[in-house]
């Protein structure tokens, strides 16, 4: 008979004064706080880090694309047209680059001028009317001072009769000098006159024909347009006709590779199924000629195996898994 000694009583303390809690408590602290510590040391280095690694990609892109620059001539072809159409647009802002723009400014211009044409047209002939007066008041003038001469000399003042006879020569001979600046102002404005009104002929008529090649090249513009979506059509746009050429051709390469894994798996599998073929029609053959020896009750017959069959069957077997394969893979 087993005696039962009573066990010792040890006693139990709580978790949080365990030896081995608290100092696991005191090793968390203290990397709490050596990680609070050095953080703020290994902040600016992974800052650094990753500010670096920007500009390290941005320089690997301004270099790549560099590199694509020189290198590609679809690009640097791309870029000149770019180009190109850039400066063409901020010339456009200053220059009208517009061919019927470019007509319609140049009648808008000379309607400018014939306005101001007829501006100055009407100084000449204000300027005509003026020598004209001035003309008609002097000859008023003069006979006057005629008049007064002549009145002085019937009455023998002589010294009066000379000084009104000479103020009248005076305005006679400022008359003469005057008299062709009329003539000229009224022969200038009667040819200005002619040549404003061949001008604004000439502005109609080539508003008129302006007009007719707006419509015209508006009507052209269009059916260029749509014979261009017709060519576009018909021969291919030659930028969109490069890239469908390219993926036609990996299209067909990846066909070309993927019959090519098709027909080596076939191959491998083949000669699989023929192994196969070949032990299944054996132990078919083996067994039908077992079971018609089981069945007449011949079972010493189980130990005897028969060869010439099984061959005969083998080789018939092959044939078939050879044909089915020849006719798959073609």
């Amino acid at each position: 008979m087993k005696t039962l000694l009573p066990t010792p009583f040890t006693p139990t303390l709580p978790k949080w004064q365990q030896p081995e809690k608290v100092a696991g408590w005191v090793v968390l602290g203290g990397a709490a706080a050596a990680g609070v510590y050095y953080w703020g040391q290994l902040v600016p280095y992974l800052v650094d880090i990753v500010f670096n690694s920007v500009k390290l990609s941005i320089g690997l892109g301004v270099l790549f694309g560099l590199f694509l620059l020189v290198t590609n001539k679809r690009i640097q072809t791309g870029l000149w047209y770019a180009g190109q159409r850039i400066l063409r647009t901020a010339a456009g802002i200053f220059v009208n680059t517009d061919p019927i723009g470019i007509m319609e400014d140049y009648i808008s211009n000379t309607e400018k001028e014939a306005r101001q044409m007829e501006g100055e047209i009407g100084h000449i002939e204000g300027a005509h009317e003026l020598v004209k007066r001035k003309l008609a008041t002097n000859d008023a003038q003069m006979k006057e001072y005629l008049a007064l001469a002549d009145s002085a000399t019937r009455q023998n003042e002589k010294d009066a009769a000379e000084a009104y006879a000479s103020r009248a020569a005076q305005i006679l001979d400022y008359n003469q000098r005057l008299q062709p600046m009329a003539t000229t102002t009224a022969n200038v404005s009667v040819v200005m006159r002619q040549i404003l009104k061949a001008a604004l002929r000439q502005i109609d008529g080539s508003k008129f024909k302006v007009g007719l090649l707006k419509d015209e090249y508006e009507l052209v513009k269009r059916t260029s347009s749509g014979m261009r979506a017709a060519m576009n059509i018909l021969r291919g746009d030659p930028d969109k006709k490069y890239f469908f050429d390219l993926a036609t051709d990996r299209v067909a390469q990846d066909m070309a590779q993927q019959l090519g894994q098709i027909k080596q798996a076939m191959r491998y599998s083949q000669e699989f199924v023929k192994e196969m073929d070949i032990q299944n029609g054996v132990m078919s053959e083996k067994g039908q000629r077992l079971l018609d020896r089981y069945q007449k009750g011949d079972f010493n017959a189980l130990l005897t195996t028969d060869k010439a069959p099984a061959s005969t069957s083998v080789a018939a077997t092959k044939q078939r898994s050879d044909d089915a394969y020849s006719s798959l893979l073609d």
